[in-house]
């Protein structure tokens, strides 16, 4: 009897714990904004952006994926050949930005905190450690966040986009815009 009552009370502890944990965690809200800049030459600007990027946070780190076969350029055309000759999403559907939790200095309520940190970015197969910069604002639980991450197409073995005689610098700028609730 004093064994079931032990393991009732264990299993309740459990549960409850897990759902403290999974409450403090940051889940993704809204409609998010991922664009990505790519510049070539006479002033030529290469923009693609999605509204898709999932979050997810297992309390060491947050992970942030974004699909590939929903980034759009304008250009119908010009999609498919990012998508097939250059991303090769088939093969590699995500881009995956890996942020330890300890490396992001988070508001209180009611304020804001910028910072600059550094995850792992896997691209094309390729994982490198990259730098970027953020902000955030708070409300409550909810968190505004905008940043700015910055690479190169070649560190992770991406054919530098050319078409027409117009080569795009492998030099890529990607922001984004998200809001998040948890702590």
């Amino acid at each position: 009897m004093v064994m079931r009552g032990t393991w009732t009370l264990l299993m309740v502890a459990v549960v409850a714990f897990a759902g403290m944990a999974g409450a403090q965690g940051f889940t993704a809200q809204g409609t998010p904004t991922v664009k990505f800049t790519g510049k070539g030459p006479m002033g030529f600007t290469l923009v693609g952006t999605t509204q898709k990027l999932a979050l997810e946070d297992d309390g060491k780190a947050l992970t942030f994926k974004v699909p590939l076969d929903t980034l759009d350029t304008g250009i119908a055309l010009r999609d498919r050949h990012m998508k097939e000759k250059y991303l090769d999403t088939a093969k590699f559907p995500n881009a995956v930005l890996v942020v330890p939790r300890g490396a992001l200095k988070l508001p209180q309520a009611g304020q804001a905190s910028e910072g600059q940190a550094n995850g792992k970015l896997t691209l094309h197969g390729v994982t490198k450690e990259v730098p970027f910069t953020y902000k955030v604002q708070r409300t409550g639980d909810a968190h505004a966040v905008t940043g700015v991450l910055k690479f190169n197409f070649r560190d992770f073995g991406v054919e530098v986009p050319s078409y027409a005689g117009i080569t795009v610098k492998p030099d890529i700028v990607v922001d984004v815009a998200f809001e998040a609730k948890g702590s």
